[in-house]
């Protein structure tokens, strides 16, 4: 049963909203050492939580490629590039001028590191080795949007291989691809090596889609596939940890352990929930909706303002300074996301 390209998922968004506001969460509580050991625990995956990007976003990209099939390289240029980097630019532009505020700017600035991100070749060095630049002043978040506009652009390329594209084992083809890059990437670590062993989460939330848009549902039989390249990827990424040892929960090579290994358990347990039919989803993930048309801009937007943002000389109460942050993120992100970026859809064509 095919299902109409243009259904949109609202589930889908949803989760966006939730993951959304955990990466908030997850940072906002960093700084409290003193928190119930359960909550600590509860709000420590905010890297888990990228990696639901990465599956969402292969979903959503092969869902919305079905409504454009004659689509050109030109115009799928544009639509992903208007779309990631409008925003990405106000959060280029937002650091700047926090830093400026807090009278720090010119000792972080740094014009070879602005430049490295616009080219989207940024991600962590402290948490992973082979790091080429960090995210600009500091704006950890940023890191995941590399990732993403990276494996936007090998989407479009493999989508136009037909030969590749009408094989039918090409997850596995995918899979292969991003081992040998993860196994490169153990003995020479280097930030191609990561883009591209990442890439097989991505493209299982593209063959998640795949089976959605032709099946209409979902079944063991046919994500099977995809659990068993997660699983590979998870023990594949274990090995490292063996022979290497662990320098830490958040850290590589235990880091790429937990992301491959989420990946794995939450498309398992995604599935197990819907063949209970989503029980309780109505009642538990769907207020998180309301924060889906805006969730780019909160995970962008969030980390300068409410970590970076220096209120104390003039709002000695830390509470009213939250409230003051919280509505400048908010307002900031709905200017950016609700009113400005159609109008930059209309203007960049």
């Amino acid at each position: 049963m095919a299902v109409n390209p243009k259904q949109h998922l609202q589930k889908l968004d949803d989760i966006r909203g939730l993951a959304a506001v955990y990466v908030i969460i997850y940072h906002l509580l960093q700084p409290f050492k003193s928190l119930p050991p359960g909550v600590k625990l509860f709000f420590s995956f905010g890297q888990e939580a990228v990696i639901l990007f990465f599956l969402l976003s292969g979903f959503v990209i092969y869902t919305a490629s079905c409504r454009y099939p004659k689509l050109t390289y030109k115009n799928y240029f544009i639509k992903r590039f208007r779309r990631i980097y409008f925003p990405f630019i106000i959060a280029l532009l937002l650091s700047v001028l926090v830093f400026a505020f807090n009278g720090t700017l010119q000792h972080e600035f740094s014009f070879q590191n602005l430049i490295s991100n616009i080219f989207m070749l940024q991600d962590i060095d402290i948490v992973k080795d082979g790091v080429w630049v960090n995210p600009f002043l500091k704006n950890y978040p940023l890191w995941s949007l590399s990732y993403e506009w990276w494996f936007y652009m090998l989407f479009f390329w493999l989508h136009n291989q037909k030969g590749f594209y009408t094989y039918k084992y090409k997850l596995y083809v995918i899979f292969l691809f991003s081992a040998f890059a993860y196994i490169t990437y153990v003995f020479l670590p280097n930030q191609i090596s990561l883009f591209l062993a990442y890439f097989i989460l991505w493209w299982t939330g593209l063959t998640a889609a795949e089976i959605y848009q032709t099946e209409g549902r979902f079944t063991y039989q046919k994500l099977k596939p995809i659990l068993i390249c997660l699983f590979l990827m998870a023990l594949l990424s274990a090995i490292p940890v063996g022979l290497l040892g662990s320098r830490g929960f958040g850290y590589y090579p235990f880091l790429m352990f937990r992301h491959f290994s989420f990946a794995f358990l939450v498309v398992l347990l995604g599935l197990l929930w819907y063949r209970y039919k989503l029980i309780y989803f109505d009642k538990t993930l769907a207020i998180f909706g309301v924060i889906a048309p805006i969730s780019y801009g909160l995970y962008i937007f969030h980390f300068p303002i409410l970590e970076q943002w220096n209120l104390t000389p003039y709002i000695p109460n830390l509470f009213v300074q939250y409230i003051v942050k919280f509505a400048v993120l908010f307002g900031l992100a709905y200017l950016v996301e609700v009113k400005l970026q159609p109008l930059v859809n209309q203007w960049i064509k």
